[in-house]
Parts: structure tokens; sequence; C-alpha cells
């Protein structure tokens, strides 16, 4: 049994585009007609149609989270390893500073104590490796000492000093 009414391609678009918005897939649908457009222009089958669309989203979703990591992880500098100069620190160990950057301390909930005299880098390489633990997906608050010893005084005396579900305190 036939359609008795099919549906126009003009009218099928805009009901893509509008499952596409309903779904708050945002940067699928304004890809939309560029997707479509490669698709006819390059002979796409669907299904590789369908993936680009999908691949602009995943990456834009992404982004967006990236983003949202970064603010929240309130890095003072956007420091990276590669800004580094290990050559001008040679009391920096390298090679631990870079198995540190593979991140398995926290797999192991290890902490990492960077200490040492001013102008050595410390800030740099917390910084470095918070953006590592960013860009992996992690969550990360930078905070020096002097801010976290400020903010737990005032929190005391606030009465806000509690211990959380690990036992820890936290203020």
């Amino acid at each position: 049994m036939s359609d008795p009414m099919p549906m126009s391609e003009a009218r099928r678009y805009q009901q893509l585009r509008g499952h596409l918005s309903y779904l708050k897939l945002n940067d699928a649908a304004e890809a939309l007609p560029r997707v479509l457009d490669q698709a006819r222009a390059e002979r796409m089958t669907l299904t590789t149609a369908l993936e680009k669309l999908l691949e602009i989203e995943v990456e834009a979703t992404e982004a967006r989270k990236l983003s949202s990591r970064l603010r929240f992880a309130c890095l003072p500098e956007p420091w990276t390893l590669n800004d580094f100069d290990f050559a001008a620190q040679p009391g920096v160990d390298e090679k631990l500073i870079r198995d540190l950057a593979t991140l398995r301390f926290l797999d192991n909930a290890s902490n990492v104590l960077l200490v040492g005299p001013p102008g050595v880098g410390k800030t740099m390489l917390a910084v470095a490796l918070a953006r590592s633990a960013v860009d992996a997906g992690h969550r990360v608050y930078f905070t020096t000492a002097a801010e976290l010893a400020a903010k737990c005084h005032k929190a005391a005396l606030e009465g806000a000093v509690s211990r959380d579900r690990r036992n820890t305190w936290s203020c």
C-alpha cells in the first residue's frame, strides 16, 4: 500500500532539522545542509553521510566539554609540558615529569607534590600536568597553597568545615 500523500523533500529536510534541534544536536543541525551537499557531490552512502554528520556533533560536544573543564580548572596560564625548558632547569627530572604526564598517578589515586625553591618551575609544571589531565577528560581545580589555606581558614571561621564521603577534611 503506497502512502497517499508522500512527504516532499523540503518537508522531510525541515523535519530532519527539527528532529536534530529537538534532540539538541545543534551543531549537526547547522552542518546538515553542508553535509547533504557534500554527500550528493561525492556520492556518499547514507551511512557515510550520517557518520560525518554525527562526527561533527561529537567533536563540537567534546570541544564544549573541554572548554568547560578548562574554565572549572582555573589554570593561571595555558602552559603545557612543551613550554617547559628542561635544559634551563637541570635539577628537574625530565623522565619523571614525562612519566607523570601519562597520568598513571591518577589511576593509583596517588598525590604529586612539587617541592623546591622559588623560580624552578613548580607552578608551570603543576599547570602543565593539570592541563594534561584536563585534555584527557579529567576535572581539575588549580589553587595555590596560600589560597587553599585562606579558604579553609574562612570556612573554619564560618563553621563550614566538614568531612566528605571519603572521610577527608574539606572546606
